[in-house]
C-alpha cells in the first residue's frame, strides 16, 4: 500500500511537472510572439543553427556588417584604388595606354562584369561598387605593389579575376 502510495504521488508530481514545463513553454512562445508584435520593421525567425535574431541581424551579418555608406565609399575608391594607382602606374603621356589597360580591368571588376558598348556607355558607374569588391581590388594592388610591382603582372591579376568570375566571357 504504501509503495502504491508513492507511486500515485510520483505520476502527481511528473503530471504536475509537465503541467508546469507546458506552462512555461507558452510563456516562452507568448513572449516571443509579443516582442515580435512589438518590433516595428524587424522580424524575429530562426537562423541556420536555431538561434533567434531578428531579420535586420541576418542581413548585418549576411553583409558582412558593412554598412552602404557613400563616404566609405568615396574614401576607398579616391583614396584608396585611385591614389595606389595614382601613385603606383607609370606617369607621362608615354604609358597612358598602359594605365588605361589597368584601369579599364578594374572598372570592370568593380562593375561586376559592365564592358563599354559600342557608344562607349559602361551602364554603371565603378565608384558606386559594392564596399567589399573596393576593398577586395584595394587589397589585390596593395599585395602587388608589396610583391612585385611589375605592371603587366597587376593588368594579369585583375584580368584573371575578371575572367574567373566570368565577367570577359562574351555573349
Amino acid at each position: 500500500m504504501i509503495e502504491e502510495n508513492n507511486d500515485n504521488e510520483q505520476k502527481k508530481k511528473s503530471e504536475e511537472q509537465k503541467k508546469l514545463e507546458k506552462e512555461k513553454r507558452l510563456r516562452e512562445i507568448e513572449e516571443i510572439l509579443h516582442e515580435a508584435n512589438s518590433r516595428t520593421g524587424e522580424q524575429l525567425v530562426l537562423d541556420d543553427i536555431g538561434e533567434l535574431k531578428t531579420q535586420n541581424e541576418l542581413k548585418e551579418f549576411a553583409l558582412g556588417h558593412i554598412p552602404d555608406d557613400p563616404a566609405e565609399k568615396y574614401n576607398v575608391y579616391y583614396k584608396g584604388i585611385e591614389r595606389l594607382l595614382r601613385d603606383l602606374l607609370p606617369q607621362g603621356q608615354k604609358f597612358k595606354s598602359a594605365r588605361d589597360l589597368i584601369r579599364e580591368e578594374k572598372k570592370i571588376f568593380l562593375t561586376r562584369g559592365q564592358k563599354l558598348n559600342e557608344n562607349g556607355i559602361r551602364g554603371a558607374d565603378s565608384r558606386m561598387a559594392y564596399i567589399q569588391d573596393m576593398e577586395e581590388i584595394m587589397n589585390l594592388i596593395t599585395k602587388w605593389a608589396f610583391e612585385s610591382r611589375n605592371y603587366f603582372e597587376l593588368y594579369s591579376l585583375i584580368r584573371d579575376k575578371n575572367e574567373k568570375l566570368g565577367y570577359h566571357n562574351d555573349k
